[in-house]
């Protein structure tokens, strides 16, 4: 028995989301979200049936803004496929299991999108979460395609979310996972450095886009092909910086449609 009665499995797909709790947590995330004045734009591109929605990550759990929202206006839970690492920390797990975090594996994907759900995946990770403040907005997603293994073999379409501003909420330096050796002797536990060493978030504007839905140009039989994962990937990171750069422009008073 574990100390906070996390049986095994039970951060697998649709075993422990508990509808009560989700609905107290977005109520909470939302009344967060409407004192700073968090926007979500772009929730009449997502589809009625299941899709993958691939995001880019900053420091926190910037998802849970979108999320909340989603579950306001359609009561639908969105999944997200969370780090390995969150299985290891006993009652946030619990917690995140609850509102609809599952542990980010190829079956678990496979399994919500053959479902019909909608499943969050922010492919950088905690790698791109707590890289420095000189890669803002970069998408660090390394060798991952099994986002992308998971939408061709089940046919749904990607949906791309950009999260704007919370890349800004911290100055990081350096590199958080060499830190984490040094100090730790683990290059799997990142220890982000803010400037100055205190964790002090700055004021800045959030906006969540919710870009418009990318088809399956590829079939299922497909998946298994390298050159094809990497093209739809190109696509797929090509649609989310687009978003971002025109956010970013605008805000900078720009305006790219003219």
């Amino acid at each position: 028995m574990t100390i906070d009665g996390f049986a095994p499995g039970a951060e697998n797909a649709f075993v422990s989301f508990d509808p009560e709790i989700a609905d107290r947590w977005h109520s909470v995330v939302g009344w967060v979200a409407r004192r700073a004045a968090i926007e979500v734009h772009g929730l009449d591109h997502l589809p009625e049936g299941g899709a993958l929605l691939v995001g880019n990550h900053a420091f926190g759990w910037d998802p849970v803004f979108l999320l909340a929202e989603v579950w306001r206006r359609q009561r639908r839970p969105v999944w997200v496929l969370g780090e390995h690492l969150w299985w290891r920390f006993p009652f946030l797990r619990r917690l995140a299991a609850a509102v609809g975090t599952v542990d980010g594996t190829q079956e678990n994907a496979e399994r919500l999108l053959s479902g019909g759900a909608l499943v969050l995946v922010l492919p950088g990770g905690l790698r791109e979460a707590v890289k420095p403040r000189e890669l803002r907005y970069r998408l660090l997603w390394g060798h991952r395609y099994g986002f992308v293994r998971a939408a061709l073999r089940t046919g749904v379409p990607i949906v791309p979310i950009a999260s704007i501003g919370t890349d800004e909420l911290f100055d990081f330096v350096g590199d958080a996972y060499r830190r984490g050796e040094r100090w730790l002797g683990s290059r799997r536990i990142p220890i982000p450095r803010p400037v100055g060493w205190l964790p002090i978030p700055r004021r800045t504007q959030v906006r969540i886009l919710v870009g418009a839905p990318i088809a399956p140009s590829a079939s299922p039989e497909q998946s298994a092909d390298p050159r094809t994962l990497e093209r739809v990937r190109h696509e797929v990171a090509g649609a989310l910086h687009e978003l971002i750069d025109v956010e970013l422009a605008r805000r900078s008073g720009l305006d790219l449609g003219a």
